[in-house]
């Protein structure tokens, strides 16, 4: 209702505008109306009623002197038989060919479609690609029978694009050329036209891609059914339900996937025929189709698998409910618990688990107590991804079991359910006499996070294995607590150096000044990972007191540990942080300047910032980059003058850089300065920034000309 209240706003509005027309001036005309953004849409309604080609082509005029993009909008407005003498207004102008390009596809006008179409035989043209994104966003049977002609441009890429824009127009009259497509001596393009003709997806486009399953190559037969996929209708069914039949194992596999993602009947019907297929390997994709299709049909038949004589096919077809995991699936895979085979027994917990859902916690607790120890693990498992309370005691008990297995997979859900029980019963399972029991303890202790657990992750510092050693360590810097520092500083001297690693991480995760302490030490540890981390680590800490180390860190003789150093005073961000940063600029290797410079961006402060507007002066292009992209990502009012400069620079990654962030933070006035860069560019990507900085602005600011708003 409110749509069509405004439609007939705009209505009104065109009509009085159309009145008026003839007696504005051309002054009038474009500060008042042209300039505004609310007024384009009232005119381009007016366009097509006016029958005084010397009017139509003067508001042509005037709207290219105040927009290039909104004159093209309106030229494709014109009544059809005025296009051709508005296209050529736009024609006339002396601008680049790749943004007359762009521009021409814009006006959505079939009177474009020739001028496209000499660009295109030109054979000294850079931009064919961009022409067949043009002729695409034109869209009209004119434009589709010039992407015919496109097709057999000598060009692959282009011949790849055309096929990709025959796809997004989604004509009928595209079908035929694409079908031609298929039978390309490049793989790219036949691969484009497969996907353009599930983009139409019209009976005749499946016909066309049927044809192409009888391809020589059966790496294009695959791409081919998984473009019948994304149709979805019952004649992409049907002919996928032959590919089911191929000669080669790899399409009929992409067939049974493809079946999977069109989710119909007539799907779950041509999947449950190959649950019977000799191949165990395919009847197991079939299998997994039928999951993803998660309808009641789709249960149904993988209840009815559920009684294969194969327990292979009944193992995946447990899986395939898990990933439905409805109310019904889940029913369904409790009986299947009850299966002769401990494989589908262990499946169907491992399912149970996969859907997260609160009903399946009940049978995966009597799943527990079952006597095949693989069973009872996965279940234990299972019942950690659900994450249920209702499960701790009986948890607790598994921890008991003379399963080592067992025993470990209990402590690790336990660790996914956040109570004191749980706790409690982690910090006993620390000391089981298998190391992988007390690892699984320890992970757990970290992932709840609880104060409680401090002590005996302390203790378990000093554990025979490094390796509960390493995630005791790891634990407790999650937890974050100020206890672990003390025992923490004493592994940054454990004789393993991935136990060393994770106490300098806890240790820069907690924080604290005594923590910063130790962590400075560990910048002399002889593992350069360690001092990596370490150098990590003080940035995480934000400690000015860290600083100074640092910077002894940025001439380590590893490259790597200088750049974390780098990355770690970014962090941190004081004045004298960014004074060591600044050291680095004179560094003699480029990408270790440009790294240094990037990251005085990380905080933003006014000392960065004053380094960053330097950088952007440097000889380097790639420092310059690094600068413009650093006050990018600070984003603040503070950064525009330099970043207005950086439009000016000679690389245009810079350029780019700047253009893009300033459409997001910069003034009206600056919209004089992007059109003149319009002048200038060649390159197809920087014209995408700079029109879309310009579009940002002036939706901001709500007119298209800073100058002629304020004329």
């Amino acid at each position: 209702m409110e749509f069509q209240h405004q439609q007939l706003q705009e209505s009104e509005t065109a009509e009085s505008l159309l009145q008026q027309l003839p007696h504005l001036s051309d002054e009038q005309l474009k500060q008042e109306y042209l300039n505004a953004l609310q007024w384009t849409e009232p005119l381009s309604l007016i366009l097509p009623l006016l029958d005084d080609k010397s009017q139509v082509l003067r508001v042509v005029k005037l709207a290219l002197d105040v927009d290039f993009c909104l004159g093209a909008r309106l030229i494709g407005a014109v009544k059809p038989e005025f296009q051709a003498a508005t296209v050529d207004l736009l024609v006339a102008l002396e601008l680049p060919e790749v943004l007359k390009i762009r521009l021409l596809g814009s006006t959505g006008s079939d009177s474009a479609v020739p001028q496209l179409l000499q660009v295109l035989h030109d054979e000294n043209s850079r931009f064919r690609s961009q022409v067949a994104s043009a002729l695409g966003k034109i869209g009209s049977e004119a434009a589709v029978a010039a992407l015919g002609q496109a097709l057999r441009a000598q060009d692959s890429e282009v011949r790849t694009q055309v096929a990709y824009e025959l796809g997004q127009i989604g004509s009928e009259a595209g079908v035929a050329v694409l079908q031609e497509a298929l039978n390309d001596n490049d793989y790219q393009v036949r691969e484009s036209a497969a996907l353009a003709l599930s983009a139409i997806a019209t009976d005749a486009a499946v016909a066309a891609l049927q044809q192409a399953l009888n391809h020589k190559s059966p790496n294009f037969r695959e791409r081919v059914v998984s473009a019948l996929g994304q149709i979805r209708t019952d004649a992409a069914v049907a002919v996928l339900q032959q590919a089911l039949n191929d000669e080669v194992y790899q399409v009929r596999e992409s067939a049974a996937l493809a079946l999977g993602h069109i989710r119909t009947d007539a799907a779950v019907a041509a999947l449950q025929q190959v649950l019977n297929h000799d191949s165990y390997d395919f009847r197991g994709k079939a299998t997994s189709a039928l999951g993803s299709i998660a309808t009641e049909s789709a249960v149904a038949a993988l209840r009815l698998a559920l009684t294969h004589s194969d327990y292979r096919v009944r193992g995946r077809t447990a899986l395939a409910l898990g990933s439905i995991g409805t109310e019904a699936a889940v029913a369904v895979l409790q009986q299947a618990l009850n299966d002769e085979n401990h494989r589908v027994r262990e499946k169907a917990a491992e399912a149970l688990g996969s859907t997260g859902a609160e009903a399946a916690v009940a049978p995966l607790l009597i799943a527990l107590q079952d006597e095949d120890s693989s069973v009872r693990r996965t279940a234990a498992e299972a019942l950690g991804y659900i994450g249920s309370e209702a499960a701790v005691t009986s948890l607790q008990q598994a921890l008991s079991s003379e399963d080592s297995y067992v025993r470990r997979t209990a402590a690790w859900a336990l660790g996914r359910i956040a109570t004191e029980t749980a706790v409690a019963a982690l910090q006993q399972a620390l000391t089981d006499q298998d190391s992988w029991v007390r690892l699984s303890a320890a992970y757990g202790l970290g992932k709840i996070g609880l104060e409680m657990g401090v002590a005996a992750l302390q203790e378990a510092l000093g554990d025979e294995n490094f390796e509960v050693r390493e995630k005791a360590a790891e634990a407790l810097g999650n937890i974050g607590s100020e206890a672990g520092v003390t025992v923490l500083r004493q592994s940054l001297y454990d004789e393993d150096f991935w136990v060393r690693r994770r106490a300098a991480e806890a240790l820069g995760k907690i924080g604290t000044d005594v923590a910063v302490a130790a962590l400075r030490s560990a910048l002399r540890d002889e593992d350069s990972d360690v001092r990596r981390r370490a150098a990590y680590a003080l940035g995480n800490s934000g400690s000015e007191a860290a600083v100074a180390s640092l910077r002894v860190a940025l001439n380590d003789e590893d490259s790597n540990v200088r750049l974390s150093a780098v990355k770690a005073l970014g962090n941190i961000g004081t004045e004298t942080a960014v004074a060591a940063l600044r050291v680095v600029l004179d560094d003699e290797d480029s990408d270790f300047r440009g790294k240094a410079v990037y990251a005085l961006g990380s905080k933003g402060t006014e000392a960065a910032i004053v380094a960053l507007e330097e950088a952007l002066r440097a000889e380097d292009s790639w420092v310059r980059w690094m600068a413009a992209s650093a006050l990018a990502s600070i984003g603040i009012q503070r950064v525009v003058m330099a970043l207005e400069q950086a439009l000016n620079d000679s690389d245009s990654r810079v350029r780019y850089t700047a253009a893009e962030a300033l459409g997001k933070i910069g003034s009206p006035k600056l919209l004089a300065q992007l059109r003149q860069m319009l002048y200038t560019t060649t390159d197809n990507y920087e014209l995408s920034t700079i029109l879309n900085a310009i579009a940002s602005i002036q939706e901001r600011c709500g007119y298209y000309n800073h100058d002629v708003a304020t004329s």
